[in-house]
């Protein structure tokens, strides 16, 4: 009996361990991937997360950005062999309205990564995809299946300047997102091995939050803790 117990919580703990480990990767939804201002796409585009790590969509105007224009946009999941187009029984937020990080309200929702497949969103609100509104997730940085390509087969043009008209600086680039609500969705994806931060063309491949990683590490220790002390009491 004791050895059944031992058995159990070595596998419950390791799976803890498996959860301390996983990473968060911010994406915010109406940012120019361009300009870092206000408009038409995601910042980062392009990342590379790893199976089991999430990807949380905020809708909140990071507090750099003075006198923001607030927007509608939606996340939507699409495929590379359709374009700008819903992939059946996907991810989709539906459309969904900016607010500014000083007022400490808007949409968040959490996304988790299962697989190493390359993903895409897009927005779905008017033409934003065909404006460059698309998300590589585990995507080539360039050529075939990138999120360029992907912009292009759409008939849209991946080097367009999207910034909405708002007077805007860049004081700062860190943001520290208020989440105000978090729906976690069951839905495939995912990716192998860790991004790096670089600009190609209009794309940017960014790595997770160290914050959002070492607190996922720090929620879990606890409760590690408790297991491993109980590990411990019944092998004695």
């Amino acid at each position: 009996m004791m050895k059944h117990y031992s058995r159990l919580l070595a596998f419950i703990s390791a799976l803890l361990v498996s959860r301390a480990l996983a990473s968060d990767f911010r994406v915010t939804v109406g940012i120019s991937q361009i300009t870092g201002q206000v408009g038409t796409g995601f910042d980062p585009n392009r990342i590379i997360p790893s199976a089991g790590d999430t990807i949380t969509f905020t809708w909140l105007i990071p507090s750099y950005i003075n006198n923001p224009t607030t927007g509608t946009y939606s996340v939507t999941q699409g495929s590379a062999d359709s374009p700008c187009k819903p992939l059946g029984g996907g991810f989709d937020s539906g459309p969904k309205t900016t607010g500014p990080e000083s007022a400490g309200q808007a949409p968040t929702m959490t996304f988790q990564v299962k697989d190493s497949n390359p993903l895409y969103f897009y927005s779905s609100v008017d033409n934003q995809c065909q404006k460059g509104m698309v998300l590589g997730v585990n995507t080539p940085a360039s050529g075939q299946g990138s999120v360029e390509s992907y912009i292009i087969a759409a008939g849209g043009n991946p080097n367009v300047d999207t910034t909405l008209n708002s007077s805007s600086t860049t004081n700062s680039t860190s943001t520290n997102s208020n989440i105000t609500s978090t729906v976690s969705l069951n839905n495939s994806t995912t990716a192998k091995g860790s991004g790096t931060a670089n600009n190609l063309n209009s794309t940017t491949t960014a790595k997770p939050k160290n914050g959002s990683a070492a607190i996922n590490m720090i929620e879990s220790m606890p409760v590690l803790l408790i297991s491993a002390l109980a590990l411990a009491i019944f092998q004695i």
